[in-house]
């Protein structure tokens, strides 16, 4: 499936529009960007029994300062780990998926950290049965056999998109050069792309989009990174910064 219009218009705030009230991905933060007219981009994770979980990081010591691995929680213990801003639990898709309610664009981020756990992909799947809006949903990740999979079992359900960047911690060489000459793509196949501001220009992106691939730049905030993305880029993933709607 193409990507909507509407994501390449709309500015998408990273993580929800968090500010000093509202932590990144909170229920608090996607509310507001939904208040502003903006576009969502937003992290999940499958934990021990299934559910899933909207945060960035596997462990919860940035945000929460508990050295605690999401991924083995349950459901009922995930109230025991309260954001520290708003207080809130860490929201469940299911749980921001009512919040959105298909008013403005989700892209929903799936994170792999190691081997891809199809179990992520079928589980943001389903949560997805009956969304007002399924236009309004994207689908991406770094992990290139996660967009494999999705493309390959559940074939133009949702606008699937890879995540680009030139250097990635803990990865081999090779494994970089897939993602700076955007052969990584070769893999996923995906229908747009989403790529780091700091490595443009690059040429072999700028080939793919003169083909017509879409591509969204991350993570823009300040107007000077603004300035950068808008010659590079279809659109752009915010924070800090309130983009013109």
């Amino acid at each position: 499936m193409k990507l909507a219009p509407e994501f390449l218009t709309t500015p998408l705030a990273h993580r929800g529009l968090h500010d000093e009230k509202a932590d990144e991905n909170s229920s608090l933060a996607f509310s507001y960007a939904v208040n502003a007219g903006y576009g969502i981009e937003l992290d999940v994770h499958v934990i021990s029994d299934g559910s899933l979980l909207v945060f960035h990081d596997r462990h919860l010591t940035r945000i929460i300062d508990v050295d605690v691995d999401i991924t083995t929680l349950t459901l009922n213990e995930r109230d025991q780990y309260l954001l520290p801003l708003s207080g809130e639990v860490i929201p469940t898709l299911s749980e921001v998926l009512e919040i959105v309610n298909g008013q403005v664009p989700l892209l929903i981020e799936l994170k792999v950290d190691g081997p891809f756990n199809e179990l992520l992909a079928e589980q943001t799947i389903k949560a997805l049965e009956g969304y007002p809006a399924p236009h309004l949903i994207a689908i991406q990740s770094f992990n290139p056999f996660a967009m494999k999979y999705l493309r390959k079992n559940h074939p133009n359900k949702y606008a699937y998109g890879q995540l680009v960047t030139n250097e990635l911690e803990g990865y081999s060489k090779f494994t970089e050069y897939l993602f700076k000459t955007m052969k990584v793509t070769m893999i996923s196949k995906p229908n747009f792309i989403a790529y780091n501001v700091d490595d443009f220009p690059n040429k072999y992106l700028r080939r793919k989009r003169k083909k017509g691939m879409p591509v969204l730049s991350w993570t823009i905030n300040s107007d000077e990174l603004y300035a950068k993305a808008v010659q590079y880029a279809d659109n752009v993933i915010f924070e800090k910064i309130r983009p013109t709607l």
